[in-house]
């Protein structure tokens, strides 16, 4: 009898799960005041505002939290391998409080509640496959010894992780304080390429449910973002396009990876050894 993550692993690859992907982008924001009849100019005004007003940037307070919680599970993961449920539990808390509270805002004005559907869907749907990791244990989170391959990884990865920029003018800013202190760790664009870079280091023993998934919603968001800062107003936000690839590329390349079930390399073929050893 097929259990819960075969049959997980075999809808994800199903053409009517990209079908329904894809019906999810058609989603319109949700308004308690009945904003209706939008075109896509206005959407994309919308979605703006929202993402400028999400209930997360209140929270100031918050921010090195969200950067210090995810370090110190990673960490905990690498010293006491039984603590993976944990990590991937947090993992899943986490993309749940990006999906509801990122993509939600309040305008007293005129709007009301505004809600991006599609967005809470989608990374709603990656807390899940998170969330099914903790019950089915596939990741078996074997750090290995870094190649230039995991290096550049990692240097995107905390390229994203830092996110160097002025929240105010979108300028670079890579002050010190500002680093830690700033709201990356309340962003599923600045956040995904920390989560797919464990799942990659532990490829091909991972939860490829979770790996496509989390590829496939980063990959779908990676473009939105880079279109809207390469496209729309480029004088401004070019800095934050470039603070957004490594979301479409790490993304990308997992969602690929994915699919390349059974493909068992070993260690010797990968030109990786497992950390303590002699390469």
């Amino acid at each position: 009898m097929m259990n819960l993550y075969d049959r997980l692993e075999r809808m994800t690859r199903r053409w009517w799960f990209y079908l329904a992907i894809l019906g999810i982008q058609f989603l319109p924001p949700y308004t308690t005041r009945g904003m209706t009849n939008l075109n896509s100019q206005e959407i994309n005004r919308l979605v703006g505002d929202v993402l400028s007003r999400a209930f997360v940037l209140s929270w100031v307070n918050l921010s090195p939290l969200f950067k210090i919680l995810p370090l110190a599970f990673l960490v905990l993961l690498v010293y006491v391998p039984k603590s993976r449920p944990f990590f991937s539990l947090f993992a899943a808390f986490h993309y749940l409080v990006l999906a509801c509270f990122q993509n939600m805002a309040f305008f007293l004005e005129d709007r009301g509640l505004v809600i991006l559907t599609n967005n809470v869907v989608m990374i709603t749907l990656v807390a899940l496959s998170f969330l099914t990791e903790v019950f089915v244990r596939k990741n078996m989170f074997a750090f290995r010894r870094v190649n230039w391959k995991k290096g550049f990884l990692i240097g995107m990865a905390a390229f994203a992780f830092l996110y160097p920029v002025d929240p105010a003018s979108f300028h670079p800013d890579f002050h010190i304080k500002h680093l830690f202190t700033n709201a990356a760790g309340l962003a599923f664009c600045m956040m995904t390429p920390l989560y797919l870079t464990v799942l990659l280091f532990t490829y091909p023993e991972v939860n490829l449910v979770t790996l496509r998934v989390t590829g496939l919603v980063g990959t779908i968001i990676g473009l939105y973002n880079l279109s809207f800062n390469f496209f729309f107003d480029l004088p401004k936000f070019w800095w934050n396009g470039i603070l957004h690839i490594p979301l479409l590329l790490i993304s990308l390349y997992a969602f690929v990876l994915s699919f390349r079930r059974g493909q068992k390399h070993s260690l010797h073929d990968s030109g990786i050894a497992p950390l303590g050893k002699s390469g």
